[in-house]
């Protein structure tokens, strides 16, 4: 199941010296390195997710902002049923018209993927044949024809991810003279043509296969998860690598112990680390948690997976990681007391997997998760069914917020100024001798690395950042003055004063103003919550927007006070743009991000240089790291500012 996850950037500017503030902590330059609090999902609450007509489930789900997720599964609104589709809007559920095949029967959705909120994708089958596969375009929900194989008497399409609202991977299973195999299908933004795929060796007689789980990290690059007979427990997980001609199976090891097992998602954090659940079969007959590791080159199964009990039932469903120390996974477990099965969470730091204890359940008989999709900084929202009597199920919905604590302060030296737990020290360069200043920082979405940007666009590692490379050796025609990071942390842009732009890791260019002439300089850039776009922002407040960002105002031809500094884009969608007297322009001006107060109208002891989004409103920062939080009341946190401390070199950016 493909998700997005979003990240906040630390911008470059004005680079100046010093605002008065309280002094909340000692500074991160004479601090010991620390390590970071568990950023996870560990505070489920009850989603209230809303019901369909009939009987009803949801089967996956996709967010790609604080206020909008996609949640698909089947009702039964009358004979044979039909396509069930929810949105989250940031305050509740509400189901969407959705469409049924005509001339079919029991239509139902697997799998969604959503790029922005304007794109997404989702697939599924029906009781008497076709596969069904519609397209959301930011108003409505329409059909698209699938390509199924030749002479298929039923087809249905189980996974889908993808990477632009040009580009998704589609995997399914069809029926050709009585023998289920699997089969892809590509979205091009107009339509969906065949791609070869590759079934598992069948390990039953007559096997009916699914490849259930699915993410693609470029459109060139996706891993697919599955069970190579979903109608035995005696079938076997398998998984296939899209290298974007062609699916190949690969290896996939199977539990010695196992009669059987499956794999029913998967989730990449970039090309070398993947995460992928299910459950192994065993005698008895009894399932037990399987999660599977993949580093690149291969798969490995995770040893000492937690289950809720030896001999209970466990089984997880969906599994979404935003970096390589940060996975929520979902599923369901027997229980002796309550309902059974009832719902279950499980999260990885890194190192090891542990259980989520007190996860909601609705209803008296069960409630079990299908699928999670996870925000950095916002949440993880897991949907599901539960039971309230009988035979009706019902769907369900649950959230847990994954926003952490705290901020950091770089200087033009390197010096790092920490405060708050969830912004612990993880190393500087101050005191080492820099070839050019730092101009900018960004930090890994789990919070446990950053990396900061010399105006040579070289690069410094700190924590889980990793080098993937840097300009600091090449002759540029502008200095750079900012960087941001891709989603999973994978890759980085940085961005120079022109608004050439360099990409790295798993980065994608999508467009720069390296080679037009412009009216003022690029002073920083933010990418959109699924890292498949971004934006830069020129002193005089122009946008240049290029992927999926789209363009939503700008300040370019206002007559300005002081040049903007900085933007920051948060995951409820739009911009801000922030200026050196501290002045917001939010973007667009018509429901977009709300405006929580600026320092427009303060007499300032030293400019503004940047700024974060997040939850619950935004911080400034001036350049002796002074910080002013917006809004005043029931607004951020502060933690503590170096605004009475001596500086050896100014602060230049802020980050969480």
């Amino acid at each position: 199941m493909p998700t997005f996850r979003m990240f906040l950037i630390a911008t470059a500017g004005a680079l100046i010296a010093l605002l008065a503030g309280p002094l909340g902590a000692s500074p991160a330059l004479a601090g010991t390195i620390t390590s970071p609090p568990t950023v996870a999902a560990t505070n489920w609450t009850n989603g209230n997710a809303a019901a369909g007509s009939g009987s009803n489930v949801l089967s996956d789900v996709s967010c790609t902002t604080s206020t909008f997720c996609v949640a698909v599964g089947l009702q039964n609104s009358g004979a044979g049923g039909g396509t069930l589709i929810e949105q989250w809007n940031g305050t509740s559920w509400t189901v969407v018209p959705s469409l049924d095949a005509p001339a079919t029967t029991g239509d139902f959705l697997s799998s969604v993927s959503c790029v922005g909120t304007t794109f997404c994708l989702a697939v599924g089958g029906s009781v008497t044949g076709p596969a069904v596969a519609e397209t959301w375009n930011g108003t409505a929900w329409s059909f698209v024809t699938a390509a199924a194989p030749a002479g298929s008497t039923s087809a249905s399409l189980s996974s889908v991810s993808c990477v632009s609202a040009t580009m998704c991977e589609i995997l399914g299973t069809a029926s050709v003279g009585g023998t289920d195999s699997i089969f892809g299908n590509q979205w091009n933004g107009t339509n969906l043509t065949a791609t070869t795929a590759a079934t598992p060796t069948a390990t039953t007689s007559t096997p009916v296969p699914s490849a259930s789980g699915m993410d693609c990290v470029t459109a060139s690059w996706c891993l697919a998860v599955g069970d190579s007979d979903t109608q035995s427990t005696a079938g076997s997980s398998f998984s296939e690598l899209w290298t974007g001609t062609v699916w190949a199976l690969l290896s996939t090891p199977q539990a010695s112990t196992a009669v059987g097992s499956q794999l029913s998602s998967v989730s990449c954090a970039g090309v070398s680390f993947c995460q992928a659940v299910g459950q192994t079969n065993l005698a008895g007959p009894l399932s037990q948690n399987l999660i599977e590791s993949w580093n690149g080159t291969q798969w490995a199964i995770t040893a000492n997976v937690p289950d809720t009990s030896a001999t209970a039932n466990n089984n997880l469903t969906g599994v979404d990681c935003f970096s390589a120390t940060t996975c929520s996974a979902v599923g369901s477990a027997a229980a002796t007391t309550g309902p059974s099965p009832a719902s279950l969470a499980l999260t990885w730091n890194g190192t090891t997997w542990s259980i989520v204890p007190n996860t909601p359940n609705q209803g008296t008989v069960q409630t079990t998760l299908a699928a999670v999709s996870c925000l950095t900084d916002w949440s993880c929202v897991a949907v599901g069914n539960y039971r309230p009597t009988g035979i009706t199920f019902s769907a369900f919905a649950m959230a847990a917020p994954i926003a952490r604590t705290g901020y950091r302060f770089v200087a033009s030296d390197g010096g790092i100024f920490s405060y708050g737990s969830g912004a612990p020290f993880l190393g500087s360069m101050g005191g080492m001798p820099l070839n050019k200043p730092i101009v900018g920082m960004a930090v890994m979405p789990g919070g446990d690395g950053y990396d900061m940007v010399a105006s040579d666009g070289g690069i410094f590692t700190f924590g889980s950042a990793q080098f993937y490379g840097s300009t600091g050796s090449i002759h540029l025609n502008a200095p750079i003055v900012g960087m941001a990071l891709t989603p999973d942390g994978a890759g980085y842009w940085l961005v120079a004063s022109d608004g050439g732009i360099f990409s790295y890791g798993d980065a994608q260019f999508y467009g720069s103003t390296g080679s037009l002439k412009l009216n003022k300089p690029i002073v920083g850039m933010a990418a959109t919550p699924d890292g498949r776009g971004y934006y830069l922002v020129a002193s005089d407040g122009g946008i240049f927007n290029y992927g999926d960002a789209p363009f939503q105002g700008s300040a370019g031809s206002l007559t300005l006070n002081k040049p903007v500094v900085g933007m920051a884009a948060p995951l409820s969608g739009g911009y801000y743009l922030v200026a050196s007297d501290g002045g917001i322009f939010t973007y667009p001006t018509t429901n977009g991000p709300p405006f929580y107060g600026s320092s427009g109208s303060i007499a300032l002891n030293k400019p503004i240089v940047g700024m974060i989004a997040v939850s619950n409103g935004y911080y400034l920062s001036a350049s002796d790291g002074g910080v002013f939080t917006y809004p005043t009341t029931n607004g951020p946190t502060f933690y503590g500012s170096t605004g009475s401390i001596v500086l050896n070199k100014p602060i230049v950016g802020i980050t969480g």
